[in-house]
């Protein structure tokens, strides 16, 4: 059995450490699982909800596992992944579930260089959750069925470990670089989540001044907003560590916007724009 650690057990980590609970082979299970994290309320709780087998507030916990998740905020994965190597058997795999991968990838690895005894890093982001925080909405089933990008190199048979583990879990395993992955989900994910926190403020400023405002939302204004009910202290990290693609992003969107609205004296040409853009 293989002893996971991991850091930070919320809504993704608690869920994790579900999933591998419930992973048996001939009967037994091939993962035993240690939560680690300051709160220790949050930590009971997990073990109620059997996300862990045992837990602490002390990072030097992590010496007994064979595999630390970093379930953490993206700005705290590099200090955390310091803090691990301190203690950690330098066989010990660190991996993270972090939706920004370069700059967390590049910092580690010149960490690495100046020490080689630092653990081996995989860099993992699962394409899953929900608009809610904390291990209370942990679930089995979050992992099911979900894409999980790892930046490592395919080859590695570290990286072929956590490959397996993720499979385990329910996850489809796809190789891509950390700028590749930085690219593509500042469109399919962070962008958005910029629109849904826009839109949801500038609806609460209007809610202000028109009293008849919150009885005239319907579904696509709930589809809209679901994900500006995510974590402020989640999303912020993500921003700024993904800014550059951000900006060029938004002003590609902003630009089809203009586009759009600026088809309205032209009826034909708001049909194409119409036609190309509706969901099959």
């Amino acid at each position: 059995m293989k002893t996971v650690a991991i850091i930070g057990v919320g809504l993704m980590g608690g869920s994790l450490g579900i999933a591998l609970r419930h992973i048996l082979k001939n009967g037994s299970r091939q993962y035993e699982v240690i939560g680690i994290g300051r709160n220790i309320k949050n930590l009971k709780l997990a073990k109620d909800k059997n996300a862990v087998d045992s837990y602490s507030t002390d990072i030097s916990a992590v010496k007994c596992a064979d595999i630390v998740f970093i379930c953490s905020p993206v700005d705290t994965i590099v200090d955390f992944y310091k803090k691990i190597a301190e203690v950690a058997d330098k066989k010990t795999i660190v991996c993270d579930i972090g939706s920004i991968k370069l700059n967390v990838d590049t910092k580690i690895k010149q960490l690495q260089q100046k020490n080689k005894d630092y653990p081996v890093f995989i860099g993992c982001h699962p394409m899953c959750g929900i608009e809610q925080n904390g291990i209370e909405y942990a679930s089995l089933d979050i992992y099911n069925n979900a894409n999980v990008v790892i930046t490592s190199n395919p080859k590695d048979k570290n990286t072929k470990i956590i490959a397996k583990l993720w499979k385990e879990v329910g996850c489809k395993v796809l190789f891509i670089s950390a700028k590749e992955h930085d690219e593509t989900v500042a469109f399919t994910s962070h962008i958005p989540h910029i629109i849904a926190f826009s839109f949801y403020k500038m609806f609460r400023e209007k809610k202000g001044k028109n009293k008849n405002i919150e009885n005239l939302v319907a579904g696509s204004f709930k589809s809209l907003t679901r994900v500006a009910k995510s974590s402020p202290e989640m999303w912020i990290p993500i921003f700024l560590n993904n800014k550059n693609n951000l900006k060029i992003l938004s002003n590609e969107l902003c630009k089809q916007i203009k586009d759009f609205v600026n088809t309205f004296g032209n009826e034909e040409k708001l049909k194409e724009i119409l036609e190309k853009s509706i969901r099959q």
